[in-house]
């Protein structure tokens, strides 16, 4: 176990050596979906006990009310739509407002079939383990599509060995660790995606033999063409909006 951690450490400062060791241990994408699901779940650890805490508290409904009549009142204060409006409409926007924090106010109070604190920690548990689902997807079909952007740049690499050495990307965001300190946890998490890419980029050169510019290619290729498909459809969307209406 201290070997592996050794191992990984030393990934993080990019040395080579680490890189082929990860690669060529014996499983290597039931390794790299290990590490992505183990990494992802104690990055979470911080937001999912902070979560949990707000969502098994007793809800206050003078704070629910107190919020909302709040925001109601900073719109009015600065939505220039809403200074210029007619007095007569603006007494209305106000009475309708009464009215939805009378029917939101009614929602908080109903009851669930379970107590609070069970159905908080069930829902709060959810969206922590949500969280290493969405990372082993995001894993597998991003990393499926480099590979294609590999092969088709002459690198070599089956894709279980693949999948298990780009896995390595997940580790900075163990930084997650400390997203809730503000300021400091958006500028760590920020670190954390930079040196992530970094890391991609490295494991896609040792797992393929490709050069430093060419992984630097075929890491981006997929993001630039599926943006680019974006781009494309959503403009097909737009002139079909523009000649329908």
């Amino acid at each position: 176990m201290s070997n592996v951690l050794s191992v990984l450490a030393k990934t993080v400062i990019l040395d080579d050596a680490a890189y082929r060791e990860w690669r060529d241990r014996p499983n290597p994408f039931l390794r790299g979906m290990a590490l992505i699901v183990v990494i992802s779940l104690v990055a979470g650890l911080a937001t999912f006990g902070i979560s949990l805490a707000d969502k098994v508290k007793p809800i206050d409904v003078a704070q629910v009310e107190e919020a909302m009549r709040r925001g109601f009142e900073e719109s009015l204060r600065w939505n220039p739509g809403w200074q210029a409006m007619d007095p007569k409409m603006r007494k209305m926007a106000e009475e309708q407002m009464d009215v939805i924090v009378e029917m939101v106010i009614d929602m908080v109070r109903i009851g669930t079939p379970l107590p609070r604190g069970v159905s908080g920690f069930f829902e709060a548990l959810g969206a922590f383990l949500s969280r290493a689902t969405g990372a082993l997807a995001g894993w597998l079909f991003y990393g499926a599509l480099v590979l294609v952007a590999v092969n088709l740049l002459g690198g070599a690499a089956r894709l279980p060995g693949f999948l298990g050495s780009v896995s390595l990307y997940v580790i900075p965001g163990l930084l997650g660790l400390l997203g809730w300190v503000p300021c400091l946890g958006p500028l760590l998490g920020l670190v954390a995606w930079i040196w992530g890419v970094v890391m991609y980029v490295k494991a896609v050169s040792v797992a393929s033999g490709l050069d430093t510019g060419r992984s630097v290619l075929a890491t981006f290729a997929p993001a630039i063409v599926i943006l680019a498909l974006g781009l494309a459809l959503t403009t097909l969307w737009i002139v079909w909006l523009v000649i329908v209406f």
